[in-house]
């Protein structure tokens, strides 16, 4: 599942990469890869932009099978020996055999859509509903005891039979939900654009407790829970766009401690490991471990990656993670100290001059695009352009000391 598993563990038991020899093999698709791939057996399995969902051989990186959906698919699979699932944005949770791609059933969950809201991010005209362009994600669903969870664009967080896709409950929260849930306990804990991150009951959907985070109703930019939640120690972690990386009673939802990260979002999801929280950060750049039992700081690194979305994984002594300016990290636990590097072919060549020499986004980038107005339509250039350097926004995926990412030039790779 998403993260590795349905407490988004983030650990893969893998030999560490400690040295980078290259790309074994990468993948073509002709959308961007948002998805963050699941490998399971000699396969790995993930979706993309194009409406499609691919499962190719781990070794060989050749296509087994495929299936279209009517959708872009930037949701992560959960995969078991018989089945498939995930999300498309065309309204389905599908569920597939796994040896052959064939479908087996697909929900109903209603119209995905995007986060919106008057003016959102100070775009123009500020009366207008707008859709945010940073909601890129779809709910990754999380299997457990032949149950899926998760979430909706149309606001609702559902519980599904993993045989027979019949519904078993559902709770409106009244905001798009476009993370991936944890299990914890009786619970399943996920948050969403309503500002809250919800536990309730696996069987029944009753809530148990919720956690409110920042109100912003003016640019609508410091709200709502990208990150997903994850588990440590009885405590809940994850990150907000408020700025902010908190840790939670797990029973109760009470405040442990919230860390504030200069008004720069943390959307993916934190990586909790021997008693350290590891994250990034977007507009600061930054690297960032703290204890888990108080918030402390134990070391803050600029890391150039451009904005950090990609959510960080483990295999012990190693961290590794995505960057917006086309990059993909190594770096050393314990001190963060960088081990290897790679940057996509797209964020070399920099054709539109997006990044800077030292591989930051440029400023004089959003300038020219913005040079005619703030408004929608010169925001999705803005995004086309990022997109162009090849973004990981995937998360990686490590197996036998081989780290499998998407990345928006529409490649899965396969770095070893």
């Amino acid at each position: 599942m998403f993260r590795a598993d349905a407490q988004h563990s983030g650990y893969f038991a893998s030999p560490d990469i400690d040295t980078l020899h290259g790309v074994k093999w990468k993948f073509q698709t002709n959308g961007y890869v948002f998805s963050s791939p699941a490998v399971f057996g000699d396969f790995v399995y993930f979706g993309s932009n194009d409406s499609t969902f691919y499962a190719v051989g781990k070794t060989s990186g050749r296509e087994v099978w495929h299936y279209t959906t009517g959708g872009y698919i930037a949701s992560s699979p959960a995969v078991t020996e018989e089945s498939v699932f995930f999300i498309s944005s065309d309204g389905y949770l599908y569920a597939l055999e796994r040896s052959s791609g064939k479908l087996q059933w697909r929900f109903n969950e209603g119209p995905e859509k995007h986060f919106s809201a008057p003016g959102v991010q100070g775009l123009q005209p500020k009366d207008e509903i707008i859709a945010d362009p940073w909601d890129m994600y779809l709910s990754s669903p999380v299997w457990h005891k032949s149950v899926l969870y998760f979430g909706s664009g149309n606001g609702n967080f559902y519980a599904v039979d993993a045989n027979s896709g019949m519904e078993k409950w559902h709770i409106a929260t009244g905001e798009a939900i476009h993370n991936a849930p944890t299990i914890y306990n009786d619970m399943v804990i996920f948050g969403g654009w309503d500002r809250s991150l919800h536990a309730v009951s696996l069987e029944t959907g009753r809530e148990i407790w919720k956690f409110e985070t920042g109100k912003d109703t003016v640019n609508y930019n410091q709200t709502g829970i990208q990150s997903s939640p994850v588990v440590w120690n009885d405590r809940i972690y994850f990150g907000c766009r408020d700025a902010h990386v908190y840790a939670l009673d797990g029973m109760t939802g009470k405040l442990l401690w919230k860390r504030f990260n200069r008004y720069s979002w943390v959307i993916n999801t934190p990586l909790v490991r021997d008693s350290t929280v590891y994250y990034g950060t977007s507009d600061t750049h930054r690297f960032i471990a703290l204890n888990a039992m108080n918030g402390d700081s134990i070391y803050s690194k600029d890391i150039p990656a451009g904005y950090i979305f990609s959510s960080p994984v483990t295999t012990g002594k190693l961290i590794y993670f995505g960057g917006f300016n086309g990059t993909v990290h190594a770096v050393k636990a314990k001190t963060g100290e960088k081990v290897w590097e790679y940057r996509m072919d797209a964020s070399v060549a920099n054709r539109d001059s997006v990044l800077t020499a030292d591989s930051e986004i440029n400023n004089d980038f959003y300038a020219r695009v913005f040079k005619t107005g703030y408004n929608a339509q010169t925001h999705e250039v803005a995004m086309k352009g990022l997109y162009s350097v090849g973004s990981v926004l995937s998360t990686p995926a490590v197996s036998d000391g081989v780290l499998y990412v998407g990345s928006s030039d529409g490649y899965l790779y396969a770095l070893h």
